[in-house]
């Protein structure tokens, strides 16, 4: 009697964290999508080329020497579903409808982590329990709900994953059809796929076909037409301007601060994968492929949204142990579930803010939808519409909100110039001749240097462009009059 009590109150402690960080969840999430400004470098990037399919534009133009120097690196999918939400939908600000598109997504992300783990014959508990760990994680808090891809490539990958476990002739049709979906959304999300492929080969499964045509009948019908549009560009975008190098050292700096986070998660996955011995489990062979999501993290620009995946199986492994493991040891897989939890709880030191001479607002440190931001947002994209086209911004969202013409991403096209993978020469010269009419960059980047600028880039801004107003952690740049002789 003792022991079901003790066993009782760990499960309360467990579910009590479990709501308290998901309600916590929530409410973010609910303030992300509301906010009406660039969160994360990514969402302009990406808000960009929704509006390219809402204006009828080209999703993988041409790229040479002259501008735009733009890159989609994106499969069209999500862009397309975002587009056709931002068209629905009222706006209330430009983000709106993606990150509303992300976060359900999150959902549906959560759901199908919860119909694997009951597929398996799992009690209620086990896939709540699974569900919510994907939900509480920092890492799902983080991106569940700013304009990125990853989110719906994931859902799409796990929909298909649940789907092969129905073995059936629409499962696995239906399988096919939500595995090309992940990949056409970001081109990374292969693994689901994978694994199913290898398990139906193996089991030998009569209605495997019908994976197969779902897979390929809808990859055929969407590369032809994205072929006859956009020709070699595709190529271009999806490779030629994709090729950043691998970086350990970089890999290390996105796990440091993912990994000790998710210890317990972790390592509830490394059990669960010693535990599988059926080769006929896409689950088995997931297991083996999933590190590999580790080299995608490792490719310099990456973030710790690469870890999303085996974020997401590692709840299903998680799951799946609860229904396995025996009552003797299930108190301590629980207080090994509370302690992950623990890992998870929101703990933030208070924003530091700092005010200097000339400084119209204080500088918060982050990018959390605060009023400080807002108020700062305000004012940055006042300036921006107040002068014509064009500008240069360090985040291409701040152009999107501004409606102003997007000339240069400076990220992606600065790292390429630093690995020799493009000749930045035609970017330094526009700055030169001080083509830009405004230039937006953060205080760090033009004072201590940036991966968004080459070091030419950066000597050629501080040389033609002067300091007209600092906002919170922006500098606004305009150009200087030329010297007198």
């Amino acid at each position: 009697m003792t022991k079901k009590n003790g066993l009782t109150g760990v499960t309360l402690v467990l579910l009590a964290l479990l709501v308290f960080i998901s309600v916590y969840a929530v409410i973010h999430h609910i303030k992300c999508v509301n906010f009406p400004y660039p969160l994360e470098y990514r969402e302009g990037v990406v808000q960009y080329w929704v509006n390219c399919f809402v204006d009828e534009k080209p999703l993988y133009p041409k790229t040479g020497e002259e501008p735009p120097y733009v890159h989609n690196p994106y499969g069209p999918l999500y862009l397309i579903i975002a587009g056709i939400f931002q068209k629905l939908l009222p706006q209330k600000h430009t983000f709106f409808a993606s990150r509303l598109l992300s976060f359900f997504s999150l959902l549906i992300a959560c759901f199908f982590i919860f119909k694997i783990i009951k597929s398996r014959g799992a009690c209620l508990m086990a896939g709540l329990l699974g569900a919510g760990f994907f939900l509480c994680s920092p890492i799902s808090i983080n991106y569940g709900s700013i304009e990125i891809v990853d989110i719906l490539a994931l859902s799409s990958g796990f929909a298909g994953l649940y789907a092969a476990t129905k073995n059936t002739k629409t499962g696995y049709l239906f399988s096919g059809i939500f595995c090309a979906a992940a990949f056409l959304t970001k081109l990374v999300f292969i693994l689901p796929c994978i694994s199913i492929f290898i398990a139906i080969m193996l089991a030998k499964e009569k209605e495997r076909g019908y994976f197969f045509a779902g897979l390929a009948i809808f990859l055929f019908l969407a590369f032809s037409i994205l072929f006859l549009k956009y020709g070699a560009n595709i190529i271009t975008h999806f490779i030629t301007l994709s090729s950043l190098p691998l970086s350990i050292s970089h890999f290390f700096n996105v796990f440091s601060s993912t990994g000790p986070r998710h210890a317990f998660l972790f390592s509830f996955l490394a059990i669960f994968a010693g535990t599988m011995k059926d080769k006929r489990d896409p689950l088995y062979w997931y297991c083996l492929l999933v590190p590999v999501t580790f080299l995608f993290s490792a490719k310099v620009g990456s973030e710790a949204n690469y870890f999303l995946e085996i974020i997401a199986l590692s709840s299903v492994a998680t799951g799946i142990l609860f229904e396995k493991i025996g009552v003797s040891a299930k108190s301590i897989f629980l207080v090994a579930c509370i302690a992950q939890m623990f890992l998870f709880l929101p703990f933030k030191s208070a924003p530091v803010f700092t005010k200097t001479y000339g400084q119209e607002l204080p500088f918060a440190t982050g990018s959390y939808p605060s009023h400080a931001l807002k108020e700062a947002g305000e004012i940055i994209e006042g300036e921006l519409m107040s002068v014509s086209d064009p500008v240069f911004s360090e985040d291409t969202g701040w152009l999107v909100v501004a409606g102003k013409e997007v000339i240069i991403e400076p990220y992606q096209f600065s790292q390429l110039a630093r690995y020799g993978r493009w000749d930045e020469v035609h970017i330094v010269n526009m700055i030169k001749e001080k083509q830009f009419n405004l230039i937006l960059m953060s205080v760090d980047s033009y004072e201590k240097g940036s991966e968004k600028f080459t070091p030419s880039m950066l000597e050629a801004i501080k040389t033609n462009y002067q300091i007209k107003r600092v906002i919170g952690n922006f500098y606004i740049l305009e150009p200087r009059l030329w010297p007198e002789v």
